[in-house]
């Protein structure tokens, strides 16, 4: 990337990309033994991640950061506030899949970011493969899963009580709220 991303200044004209975590690791990693050719992908998630939030800084290109995990999201705006680049002025985008890490897209969006869902299209017999990848290299976003129950209640109960001029919540519930608002990724 850092090739293109030289090439697009020498040339004069703007980069653009679309990174990914992996994407196709699996597939990628038997391709590559079938064809006797070394390993395209990191041998290690860690590897990955490291490799991946490097690649996000980079000045002058546009970048989509297609992104389910919380903690490259959460570095990189705090990277973006670190060098005072503005969410709507900035090339910088983030995307996820619809249905997926809802609750960073929401958050982002909600703060000025500009946040993206996708949602892949055509026969289920194509269709379905990709989801499948999605799921198994996505795993750790099931952990989530209760965040983002609690984020959803506590939003519900907040519109709730600003359409219904309600005044204190119930204790429990104002409880369960709170929690749940304390597990939000937070956007500087």
């Amino acid at each position: 990337m850092n090739l293109d991303i030289e090439r697009s200044r020498r040339e004069g004209f703007k980069f653009g990309a679309k990174l990914v975590r992996g994407a196709y690791m699996y597939l990628e990693r038997q391709r590559a033994a079938d064809l006797k050719f070394p390993s395209p992908v990191w041998q290690s998630l860690e590897e990955t991640h490291a490799n991946y939030n490097r690649v996000c800084h980079d000045e002058g290109a546009e970048v989509m950061i297609a992104s389910h995990n919380q903690k490259s999201i959460e570095r990189a705006v705090s990277l973006m506030h670190e060098l005072g680049v503005e969410p709507q002025q900035s090339g910088i985008y983030f995307g996820q899949l619809l249905g997926m890490a809802d609750h960073l897209t929401f958050i982002l969006g909600r703060n000025g970011y500009r946040a993206y869902k996708y949602v892949p299209f055509g026969p289920v017999g194509d269709v379905l493969p990709y989801l499948i990848r999605r799921a198994q290299e996505n795993s750790d976003i099931m952990t989530g899963v209760s965040r983002e129950k609690g984020m959803i209640a506590a939003e519900i109960w907040r519109r709730v009580k600003e359409a219904t001029g309600l005044g204190k919540a119930l204790p429990s519930t104002e409880k369960a709220a709170s929690a749940a608002e304390n597990r939000t990724v937070h956007v500087n």
